[in-house]
């Protein structure tokens, strides 16, 4: 018969080489710390605005401030035309005016492009219930100031005392209008400023009509 023999297991120790791996301490990890760091990053990234996004802002932002502007200088406009302070081409505004004609402050005024002697012109404005540009004051024709080219005007010196007449036969007065000799010539064109320029009542010029506001 075979003989069992028992043998007493006996734990072995084993070196610090040979054991189990110990539990390493749980060291602070970094990981958290770098996530937020990277969440701060990113949060900062989005915060970024191109320069292209601010250039469309910016010009947003100025067509805006025109619109209001705009708007703005059109009331004060209105304003100002219905106290017949601005001249405006129109029909039954403040005034009544035909059409293509400038109303201002109860007068009807029409620039003629084409170009015609004195007497031509004044023919061309009695046929349209008009007469030749007659300068009443300043103050009521402030706008025609602001006039650069030279118009025949209603003004024509008389042979008998070489003094400047209006077409309605009233004496030219000082504070209508200042008359500038150019050339030799009985009729005048207006140039800017309320002067009044000499010119041979023959040559072509283009020329004013005006009327009273219906």
């Amino acid at each position: 018969m075979n003989k069992y023999h028992n043998y007493k297991l006996k734990p072995t120790k084993r070196g610090a080489s040979q054991g189990w791996p110990k539990q390493r301490s749980a060291l602070p990890t970094r990981q958290p710390r770098e996530n937020a760091i990277i969440r701060r990053k990113s949060s900062i990234e989005e915060l970024k605005i191109s320069p292209l996004f601010v250039r469309r802002v910016i010009a947003a932002a100025m067509a805006i401030r025109f619109v209001i502007i705009t708007l703005i200088w059109f009331a004060i406009f209105i304003t100002l035309l219905c106290n017949n302070e601005v001249p405006i081409s129109s029909r039954g505004y403040c005034g009544q005016c035909p059409n293509n004609w400038i109303y201002y402050r109860n007068n009807c005024y029409h620039f003629f492009n084409e170009r015609k002697n004195w007497n031509q012109s004044q023919a061309s404005c009695l046929s349209q219930n008009s007469s030749l540009l007659k300068i009443y004051s300043h103050e009521d024709q402030d706008f025609l100031k602001l006039v650069k080219s030279y118009h025949w005007m209603g003004l024509v010196q008389t042979e008998a005392n070489g003094s400047w007449e209006w077409e309605d036969g009233s004496t030219l007065s000082q504070d209508q209008l200042t008359v500038v000799e150019m050339q030799s010539g009985s009729c005048a064109v207006y140039g800017s400023s309320f002067k009044a320029y000499t010119e041979n009542c023959s040559a072509q010029n283009t020329y004013i009509c005006m009327k009273k506001a219906v």
